[in-house]
This record gives C-alpha cells, structure tokens and sequence, in this order.
C-alpha cells in the first residue's frame, strides 16, 4: 500500500497551528508505522510512504524491512497544492492521500483524507481578506464533497462542517490533536531563561499575561487590549506579552494600544521561536486566549502543561478541549474579559485556592491528549 502525505506545511519556517499539527501528526505517523508489531504488519501488508513538499524537509525518516518511504520535492513558486501536488496526482497518484491542512487538489485519489482544523471564516468573515475567505470556503466545501474521509479536531468543527455545507455525518471523524513535552524546555537553565526574559523586557520579578498566537483580527486583542487597560488600573505591576506573526488588520491592535496609551505595558514583539514561547509561558503569571473562534486551541495545552491558569473565549471547541479547567469569558464582552483577568490576578486566599484546583483539573486533562492517540486514530482511518 501507499501512502501519499501532503508535507508542504512541514516546510515553513514560522510555523502557526496548522503547520505545528502538521510536524507532529506526520513525526507521529511515520514513528508508529515504524515500530508496529509483527501482527499489525501482517494485516497491512506493509506500507511505503510518500512525503510530498514544494522543498526539501529537515526530518530522519525511521524505516525497517515492512516500511518504506521516499521524500518527493515538486517545487512550485504559486498555488503548489491545486497545481504541483494536483498533478502529482493526475499522473501517479498514492492509494490513500493524507492533506493535514484543509485543502485537497482538484486532482486527487479517490480514497482522499484531510483535515479540516476550522471555519472560523464563516463566523468572522471580515477578519480575512475577499480572497482568502474565498479560497478557504470552496477548499471545505469542495472537501465535504469529494474526500473519503473528513478529520477534524473537535465535535464542535464537525457540527460546524454539517451546519455550514451539509456534510455527511457519516464521512467526519473527529480527531483530538495532541501534545508532548517540548524538548526545548528540558535543557533550559535559569541563565538560559532570564537571558530570553531580559530580550523581551521581562524582568525578574516582573508580572505579565502572555498571548501566543497570529496577530489578528480574530483572536480578539483589541478587546483583551481594551480589557487589560481596565484590569491595569488597579493592577499596575502587571504587563501584557502578545506574541506572534502580524496577521490581518494588525493595525487595529497596533491603534488600540495606541487608543489607551499602553505601549510602557503591552508588548508584541512578533514571532517568536519554540524555545522562546516555552520560556515566555512558564515563567508568566497566566494566560489569555479571548478567540472569537477556534477549532482546537493548542495554547490552552501548553498552559496546561506549565500549569499555568488561562483566562479563555467561552466557545464549543474551547469548552470541548478545556472542559472546567480553566476562566471562561464572553469574547464579546469586554466587561467579562476584564472580570476574567481579574479572578486570576486575585490575591486572596479564594484566589489562591481557585487558581491551584485550575491547574491541578488542567493537569489532569492535558493527559487525554497524546500524538500517538491521534496518530493512531487517524491511521485507523488511512489504512481501513
């Protein structure tokens, strides 16, 4: 049997959610594919493994005698998916295709899976661009139609993908993403830390919210800005740390900090590395996610892990992968936000005691989600 998978995403530098799932579900898949037991492999058959990307990747690929793989670079500047990769499939295509990133080719093998992370363009169109709201829409559209199979990261995009385009219940599977110890953090001395601090204006004792996430009009940071400089004025000591590449209408963020003269106290110094986000999240005093939508929300996970309590949007999917774990607020509601960061900022003994049975609760929930769980799940569905 072989398996194609589109690894295009594996080749971004500056990775977000889509392209941070896409690394961890195929290094997940390949590494189980590796180690599977001699029944397993007799009742595959074997498999061979087709990594399909624009560029060359920067991964050691695990083989054995009932495993094979090949990494195929189809270099193309403009729409590498519909055309580069949907030629691919046009003239040699794999038994069972594997898109991690929502879009499938126009060309594509009969028996093709992908995953549909989200649609948060039906709910906040005016935060993308005419062409991106566009494109995203006919790639699900075109998906519920035409894939074998749909995955998606939580009940709350399947129910989604049956309001919004009629999709067939029967052809969505519901995948949780997973999460593991990030090796970057285990080396980490406190040198190594306050030197990564002290880059972002961070000091010793210094107490600040971090963000992590795109930039943009969809995670709400005008209103956590508005909010922060409500919660600030009788919370002086604290600073606010958005994280993350520019995306749409940054420019509504960059006025609301202008708009509440908060440049001494927000900060948003763009990108940041792995080793950064992790130092930057476990030495913060806690964390918000205000997203207007979300299809999963790795973040609530990593705070999870450095236990940290999170202040986030009272959304389906958030409420799915959080459960009582952590503040929900109104993402609309400013008012709420703000109240939020307060019951989190508390200092008395209720506060305390709040803030300790959320973390202990996030702990225990961080441990449904695993790699190998969905990678498992999802080859259940490759390989049936």
């Amino acid at each position: 049997m072989i398996l194609g998978i589109d690894a295009s995403r594996m080749s971004f530098e500056a990775s977000t959610g889509v392209e941070f799932y896409s690394k961890h579900i195929i290094a997940a898949i390949l590494k189980i594919l590796k180690n599977e037991n001699d029944g397993e492999k007799a009742e595959k058959g074997g498999v061979e493994v087709i990594l399909y990307s624009p560029k060359k990747l920067d991964i050691i690929f695990p083989e054995n005698e009932f495993y094979k793989h090949e990494e195929r670079v189809i270099p193309c500047p403009r729409l590498w998916t519909q055309v580069r990769l949907g030629y691919e499939m046009f003239v040699n295509p794999p038994d069972v295709l594997f898109v991690p990133s929502h879009i499938i080719p126009i060309f594509h093998p009969k028996k093709t899976v992908t995953m549909i992370h989200d649609v948060a363009f039906k709910y906040t169109k005016k935060a993308y661009s005419f062409a991106s709201y566009h494109y995203l829409n006919f790639g699900a559209m075109f998906a519920c139609k035409f894939a074998y199979k749909v995955l998606t990261p939580t009940e709350a995009v399947k129910q989604d993908l049956i309001k919004f385009y009629n999709c067939n219940p029967k052809k969505i599977v519901v995948v949780h993403h997973g999460f593991e110890t990030p090796d970057v953090s285990l080396n980490m001395t406190d040198a190594d830390e306050r030197k990564i601090l002290a880059q972002f204006g961070i000091g010793k004792d210094q107490k600040y919210i971090f963000f992590v996430g795109r930039l943009e009009e969809k995670k709400n940071l005008v209103r956590l800005i508005n909010a922060f400089a409500e919660f600030s004025k009788k919370n002086k000591d604290y600073k606010l740390l958005l994280c993350g590449k520019r995306g749409l209408k940054f420019k509504k963020i960059w006025r609301a900090v202008e708009k509440n003269d908060l440049w001494s106290k927000v900060l948003m110094p763009g990108y940041i590395t792995e080793e950064e986000k992790n130092t930057l999240m476990k030495n913060c005093d806690f964390v918000a996610f205000p997203s207007l939508q979300e299809g999963f929300g790795f973040p609530v996970l990593e705070a999870f892990y450095y236990k940290k309590p999170i202040v986030v949007s009272d959304i389906p999917a958030l409420r799915e992968v959080a459960k009582d774990a952590v503040v929900f607020v109104d993402p609309y509601n400013e008012k709420s936000i703000v109240a939020g960061l307060k019951k989190l900022a508390e200092n008395s003994k209720a506060g305390e005691k709040f803030c300790e049975e959320s973390i202990k609760k996030g702990t225990e929930r961080l441990k449904k989600f695993t790699w190998k769980k969905a990678a498992e799940k999802t080859l259940k569905v490759l390989l049936s």
